[in-house]
């Protein structure tokens, strides 16, 4: 086994663990759409960013990946923004609506794009090739991010998983940790997307922390079993992808969908109640 498949497996880990935690707090939050949101808008960032390098291979590591950090960033603070209580619009419209707006301007680049799009299309459904030393550093510095973010924050973390105006209520800056949250969601979102691609990485966010919430009660134990689920999702996908010749993305999206499944299965013969 070569150094660089050892790294495309410590990269998968902790991709899977970072973004299955992440999954925990936005499945919690009753917004799954939030991970497409940003995740698209991380798509849309990457193209455009291509499209700025103007084919030069030297610029389009740098151009694509500030313009899917930037866009996931605008994207995580205009979803701070929504508040079902100072607006008539529902939470989950508005996310649809900026949806909308960032998949129309993914798919604008692609077909502005007369270059490299390929290495485009990779971004759409995931490639290994884009893990490099580089990339695997900076997972790994955002996962640790994540892990402190959590623990200073767990407190405030906790009352907005119940309600953000009852946190508000209660005097939490659920604003300003709302927003912390939802901006490092974008970066973490926009380094992780090239290995998963990013038509697929909301399901990375969504069945390790749905079937983590099927068999788990409490916080904790949720958002470990998510983090873990994630990890496994990302190292089993990663393997058969490796193995069978197959889309890295797309083996990595069934298999979460396998586990979720499994976790139903599980308590559906145990007989657990909610």
């Amino acid at each position: 086994m070569d150094s660089y498949f050892i790294t495309v497996i410590i990269a998968g880990v902790i991709a899977g663990a970072s973004t299955g935690m992440l999954g925990a707090f936005i499945i919690g939050l009753r917004m799954p759409f939030i991970g497409t949101c940003i995740s698209h808008a991380s798509m849309a960032g990457f193209i455009w960013g291509g499209l700025l390098s103007f084919n030069n291979p030297t610029l389009w590591p740098i151009t694509t990946s500030l313009g899917g950090i930037v866009a996931s960033i605008i994207s995580a603070l205009s979803l701070a923004t929504i508040r079902e209580d100072k607006t008539r619009l529902d939470k989950n419209v508005g996310l649809a609506i900026i949806f909308c707006f960032m998949l129309g301007i993914t798919f604008l680049g692609l077909g502005l794009n007369q270059g490299s799009r390929t290495d485009m299309l990779g971004l759409l459904w995931g490639n290994i090739l884009f893990v490099n030393t580089t990339r695997t550093i900076t997972i790994a510095v955002l996962a640790v991010l994540l892990v402190l973010f959590v623990v200073l924050f767990n407190k405030e973390m906790k009352v907005l998983l119940f309600s953000r105006s009852i946190a508000a209520a209660t005097g939490v800056h659920e604003s300003f940790v709302y927003s912390i949250f939802l901006t490092l969601c974008g970066i973490i979102l926009a380094v992780n997307m090239p290995l998963i691609g990013g038509l697929m990485i909301f399901s990375l966010i969504t069945c390790p922390a749905a079937a983590a919430y099927q068999i788990c009660k409490g916080y904790v134990p949720v958002v470990i079993t998510s983090a873990c689920f994630g990890m496994l999702s990302t190292l089993a996908g990663f393997f058969i992808s490796y193995y069978l010749n197959l889309p890295t993305g797309a083996c990595i999206v069934i298999v979460s969908v396998v586990i979720f499944a499994l976790t139903t299965l599980y308590k559906h013969i145990s007989g657990q109640n909610d």
